[in-house]
């Protein structure tokens, strides 16, 4: 009866580690470009109007409320 020692089993081991390095390469890959593309998506949905930035100045504390209400106008107009 052959006995399988390390010496006939070591070749399955390297292949094993390969292919668990491989899946888990493979997943990674796969949440960093899936991260990728849906911050690329959610870019492109809502674009910043001059209106948008104007509040968003307003609300920080930035501007006054006549600047506010000048600036509107303006971008109205």
């Amino acid at each position: 009866m052959p006995v399988c020692g390390w010496s006939t089993a070591w070749p399955f081991l390297v292949v094993w580690v390969a292919f668990k390095v491989a899946i888990w390469a493979l997943l990674v890959s796969a949440l960093v470009f899936g991260v990728r593309w849906l911050k690329g998506q959610s870019a492109l949905r809502t674009p910043v109007t001059p209106l948008d930035i104007l509040k968003a100045r307003f609300a920080r504390g930035e501007i006054t409320k006549q600047d506010f209400e000048s600036m509107r106008r303006d971008l109205d107009a």
